[in-house]
């Protein structure tokens, strides 16, 4: 699977949105709770096409999943890729990648952060699911971790931009395009920065279902 053709991974700054004082700081739960659910790209693909966006952007579908464990989510990204683009960038036309997300608190300030996590090379993707999430099966980005606002109705965080958390990536080859720098949750929408053809590109995915539809979240 040749991602480093298609998407190579850069991290770039994204410019910061405003807070709103309407939405303080939330627990773990509620963030957790506005987070989960399944996102769709396809007004921004058909968007992007009308509009003759060149390279084209791609049909992306993210999953944000409960675990059985309420400071962890699973976070699935998936790309379909146009088969001509595909051809021309000697990629698949089908690219996944998932990571595991945990919501802990700073240290210094108690600010609440979101942590990705890598799963171990042993383990296979197929076998993961949010109902038996074993965090023994995965290794921390921490230096990637998305600081911003936390809110019952919004969050807005992003990764650092320095090279620690570029260092941290290295050995996730063309994976780490598919990590996301940037996150926005607000009203409908879920904007996630990843990288395609080697440049920040921030998804505009919909969300399309819940954890009430989509999960059986426990408790």
């Amino acid at each position: 699977m040749l991602w480093s053709v298609l998407i190579l991974a850069i991290l770039a700054p994204c410019p910061p949105a405003p807070s709103r004082e309407a939405d303080p700081p939330a627990s773990v739960a509620e963030v957790g709770r506005l987070l989960v659910g399944r996102y769709d790209n396809s007004a921004q693909v058909a968007q992007g096409k009308k509009a003759g966006e060149t390279p084209a952007p791609q049909h992306v579908t993210i999953t944000v999943e409960p675990t059985q464990q309420p400071d962890w989510e699973l976070w699935r990204i998936h790309m379909d890729v146009d088969p001509a683009v595909a051809q021309s960038a000697g990629s698949d036309t089908s690219l996944d990648a998932v990571w595991a997300m945990n919501f802990a608190r700073v240290a210094n300030d108690n600010a609440l952060q979101l942590i990705p996590y890598s799963l171990n090379p042993s383990v296979d993707a197929a076998t993961v699911h949010g109902s038996t999430f074993d965090k023994a099966q995965w290794f921390s980005l921490e230096a990637c971790a998305l600081h911003g606002h936390f809110g019952a109705s919004r969050v807005v965080a992003q990764a650092p931009t320095d090279e620690m958390c570029a260092a941290e990536t290295m050995g996730l080859g063309g994976k780490r395009a598919f990590l996301p720098t940037w996150i926005e949750r607000d009203g409908e929408w879920l904007r996630a920065q990843l990288v395609y053809f080697g440049k920040p590109w921030r998804v505009e995915a919909r969300r399309v279902g819940s954890a009430s539809t989509l999960f059986k979240v426990s408790g």
